[in-house]
C-alpha cells in the first residue's frame, strides 16, 4: 500500500494550522465582549446545516449498486444523523439555559472542552482510518463505510 494517502492527510492537517491558530485567537475575545450562548447557537446551527446536508446529499447513496459507493453513503448518512442530532439537543440546552440563567465564564469554558474533546475525536479517527488504510488485513478495504 501507498504512503500516500497518510501523506496526504498529513498535508491536510498542516494546512489547517493556520486556520486553528486563528479560532485559538478568537477565542481569546474579552468574556464581556462575547455572547457565549449566542456562539454557541451559531455554532449549532451550522452543524445542523451540515448534518442536514449530509443526510440528503448521501441518502441516494444508500441505492447505489457500487458496494464502495454505497458505504461511503451509509457512513456520511449516519454521521449527517448525528451531527444533526447533537444540533437539535444542544439548541434545546441553549434554550433552557437563556431560561434558567448560567455563568457564562462556566459556559465558555465548557464549549471550549467540548470543542477540543471533537477535534481529539476528529484526529483519532483520521489516525484509526489510516492504521486501516495501511494495514494488511483486506477485510475492511474496499466497503467505504468505514
Amino acid at each position: 500500500m501507498s504512503a500516500r494517502p497518510l501523506a496526504l492527510a498529513s498535508a491536510l492537517l498542516l494546512a489547517s494550522a493556520p486556520a486553528c491558530a486563528q479560532w485559538r485567537e478568537s477565542l481569546e475575545v474579552p468574556l464581556a465582549a462575547y455572547e457565549v450562548l449566542a456562539h454557541q447557537e451559531r455554532a449549532m446551527e451550522i452543524l445542523l446545516a451540515w448534518g442536514g446536508l449530509s443526510v440528503g446529499a448521501r441518502a441516494v447513496m444508500v441505492f447505489e449498486t457500487s458496494p464502495v459507493v454505497r458505504g461511503f453513503g451509509i457512513q456520511n448518512l449516519a454521521w449527517g444523523a448525528i451531527n444533526g442530532g447533537i444540533a437539535l439537543w444542544a439548541h434545546s440546552s441553549i434554550e433552557q439555559m437563556r431560561r434558567t440563567g448560567f455563568s457564562a465564564q462556566e459556559e465558555r469554558a465548557g464549549f471550549r472542552r467540548i470543542l477540543l474533546v471533537i477535534t481529539l475525536l476528529d484526529i483519532l479517527y483520521v489516525a484509526v482510518g489510516a492504521g486501516l488504510m495501511l494495514s494488511e488485513k483486506e477485510s475492511p478495504r474496499g466497503t467505504a463505510s468505514g
